[in-house]
């Protein structure tokens, strides 16, 4: 059991990139799984899914997964509660900032996805746009790669921790 667990953690680090956009650190898993997968992953190396917070982490991501030739749709750490509003479910907190493509949320309810509605957010949406673009949200039980993000502090060179 020990060995399958380690060869899991193994194959997670070898297919990871990572990316820093200010001082935060992304982790792009190309292994596709539903998004409370995506969530445990991250979570089990110290990592978290990412929450995107402000129109310059956008785009700084962006540009790092066009450069690198990535084009699928990723997971991000964001989800819709049963009152219509968006949260980061790693760190309980309404999203703010949104960077939604035309037309999204739309919340569909189609075959592909089992009538279950669309809950969580994708970061780009490959029959949109080819290159990684702006949010949309889909069901959560769409096997989709993620982007995690070093659970970490900010600091100046001034600040004193």
């Amino acid at each position: 059991m020990v060995l399958k667990q380690n060869c899991k953690v193994l194959s997670f680090l070898l297919i990871i990139l990572f990316c820093c956009v200010s001082c935060q650190k992304y982790v792009v898993v190309n292994e596709p799984v539903n998004w409370f997968q995506a969530l445990i992953n991250c979570k089990g190396v110290g990592l978290e899914l990412a929450s995107v917070n402000s129109e310059e982490e956008t785009k700084a991501l962006q540009k790092f997964l066009t450069d690198n030739g990535y084009k699928d749709g990723y997971w991000l750490a964001g989800t819709r509660l049963g009152n219509g509003d968006y949260y980061w479910a790693t760190t309980g907190t309404k999203i703010i900032y949104t960077d939604w493509l035309r037309g999204q949320p739309d919340n569909a309810k189609t075959e592909y996805n089992k009538y279950e509605g669309e809950y969580c957010i994708q970061l780009g949406m490959p029959t949109y746009s080819p290159e990684p673009n702006g949010w949309n949200d889909l069901g959560c039980n769409n096997p989709m790669p993620y982007i995690c993000q070093a659970v970490q502090n900010c600091y100046g060179s001034n600040d004193v921790l």
